[in-house]
């Protein structure tokens, strides 16, 4: 019998986290190539790494068979640009055959093709699309890719075909889009996305490169985000990667707030070999750390504090600990 049309095992063993939480989500790293240059991507240097070896299809299918076992409802397909992989729809098939719901991250790329996002759609969910600025000069100059704002665009159209497809986009802000930010809030929510996450700058890869020069710091981010909650009206709107005393009035846009535990799955290097290893996440605390403000803080239970890199550069003294409602 075909992998793709496997049912679902019985849950025998489900992931248990510190503090009771079950888990339910996958993120698994497909590909470690992508045919774009963005300034600020977190896995530049992963993708340098390990883009010799290839998540073959029968590795992906060992990892969904795996977490299938534990409870995991739904997978997240990510990269490098997953939908590059030449076994892709497979992947997403199986995914489905085990009764879970699919989504991945992406640029668009092959999905902007109409044939490809036809063979692909029945089996995908939601996606969560990389927009970075309003119109095709700002975009492209974040991706590094002429005619990627175009193709976004595409792929966002061919997948909104579809009845009951979930699009969502992903904005990274940086010194180059922070100017056009709200009307990059507008174009989503014209585009039909019912969520917007608006992720800070991550100090990892070529984010952690170029931290100095593109990052937005907390303060002009305090003072935007009202106005961008008020644009983006009925869509959701989701700070990642900010604490939430960084939001003002529109703290409870945080997205630490709706956050979801998940384990990733993806390339680790051993000193004699390299192996996909699960990493588990019960907080979005990647990164981050509390300051002294942050003792003071009514949220600091729900809010894991600042990225250590801006704290190093920056103390703590833009940090306003919020009262208790």
């Amino acid at each position: 019998m075909s992998t793709a049309c496997m049912a679902p095992p019985p849950e025998a063993d489900p992931w248990i986290g510190p503090n009771g939480e079950r888990m339910r989500r996958l993120e698994l790293h497909l590909t470690y190539t992508c045919p774009e240059r963005c300034l600020f991507c977190s896995e530049d240097h992963r993708m340098a790494a390990f883009k010799a070896f290839p998540v073959t299809y029968g590795r992906a299918v060992k990892v969904l068979l795996e977490q299938a076992k534990h409870g995991v409802e739904s997978v997240h397909l990510t990269g490098g640009e997953p939908t590059i992989h030449p076994r892709f729809v497979d992947v997403l098939k199986l995914a489905k055959g085990l009764g879970m719901r699919t989504s991945i991250g992406t640029i668009g790329t092959r999905l902007a093709d109409p044939a490809f996002a036809e063979t692909a759609l029945p089996w995908l969910d939601e996606a969560l699309f990389s927009v970075h600025g309003p119109d095709a000069a700002t975009h492209d100059a974040c991706a590094g890719r002429a005619g990627s704002f175009d193709r976004v665009m595409a792929a966002i159209a061919n997948c909104s075909r579809k009845p009951g497809f979930r699009p969502y986009v992903n904005t990274v802000v940086t010194r180059r889009n922070i100017d056009t930010l709200d009307s990059t809030v507008a174009l989503a929510r014209s585009l039909g996305a019912t969520l917007q996450i608006l992720s800070s700058l991550t100090p990892e890869g070529a984010g952690a490169d170029h931290y100095d020069e593109l990052l937005v710091r907390l303060p002009e981010l305090r003072a935007l985000a009202p106005t961008l909650i008020t644009t983006a009206g009925p869509m959701i709107l989701r700070f990642f990667g900010a604490p939430a005393c960084a939001l003002g009035s529109a703290k409870m846009a945080s997205n630490d707030l709706y956050w979801n535990p998940r384990v990733t799955v993806e390339w680790a290097r051993h000193p004699d070999r390299v192996s996909l290893e699960g990493i588990f996440s019960w907080a979005p605390d990647r990164g981050r750390r509390h300051a002294a403000p942050c003792e003071r803080c009514a949220w600091k239970g729900v809010c894991p504090g600042v990225f250590s890199a801006y704290l190093d550069r920056f103390g703590d003294s833009e940090l306003l600990p919020l009262e208790a409602a």
